[in-house]
């Protein structure tokens, strides 16, 4: 019993809870040979059901959770491996990439501020959807620093993971996107690092492609987002 506390209140805890919860999606996914079992959607609604249905607090999972965001960071950081394994292939393509990322990102960005004005949505919330196509920690900051949640922009940059992630393979088959550069560049603007998740899983090519995307999506965001919402008047 002493040793179940000591577990509980180390972080050990929420580091075993999360990988575990992931790696059973994951292998689920694939038995069913199906990208509807989203790992992010589906592990952290069987992590919640885990801790409601057991009665454990929330603080002890997160003593655990938090070294897991600390590392984040260098994991985006070796997605430059498999970048720098496809160099060549970027130099060759690198006029297509750069226009098909700006392309996504003012999409991205226009789009949701349209959709906010046409459904009267506040300008708080309209800050907080606007940079949904770049990862949670610079949409976060985007956000705050705009006059929006960051909280919110989270949540908003956490579906489209999510969406990208389940339909995104979906939708460039029904498209006729066939290219490896292009179905990647396109999985990683969308979806930033769920979309990089998937392009992964259907090669390396693709993958460093969405890599690429990731690392450009936040620079034009960050370039494109405060003259786009003065140009629409918010």
């Amino acid at each position: 019993m002493e040793t179940l506390r000591q577990l509980l209140d180390g972080p050990l805890f929420g580091i075993t809870l999360t990988i575990l919860s992931m790696v059973f999606i994951q292998l689920l996914g694939r038995k069913a040979k199906t990208s509807l079992l989203n790992p992010l959607l589906f592990s952290t609604a069987s992590i919640i059901a885990f801790l409601y249905f057991t009665g454990i607090p929330l603080e002890k999972y997160q003593a655990g959770g938090r070294m897991m965001t600390f590392f984040l960071g260098p994991v985006i950081v070796s997605l430059a491996v498999p970048l720098y394994k496809q160099l060549d292939k970027l130099k060759a393509h690198l006029a297509p990439v750069l226009l098909g990322a700006t392309a996504g990102v003012l999409v991205s960005i226009t789009s949701g501020i349209l959709l906010s004005l046409l459904f009267g949505i506040s300008r708080e919330l309209t800050v907080s959807m606007a940079p949904k196509g770049t990862t949670s920690a610079i949409s976060m900051e985007l956000a705050k620093s705009l006059g929006g949640d960051g909280s919110v922009a989270i949540a908003f940059v956490i579906f489209a993971g999510i969406f990208g992630y389940s339909a995104g393979g979906w939708l460039l088959n029904r498209a006729g996107v066939t290219h490896p550069l292009a179905r990647g560049l396109s999985l990683g603007t969308a979806s930033h690092a769920s979309g990089t998740q998937r392009a992964f899983e259907m090669g390396e090519e693709e993958g460093a492609m969405a890599s690429l995307a990731i690392g450009l999506v936040g620079v034009l965001t960050s370039v494109f987002l405060p003259p786009l919402l003065r140009l629409f008047g918010l």
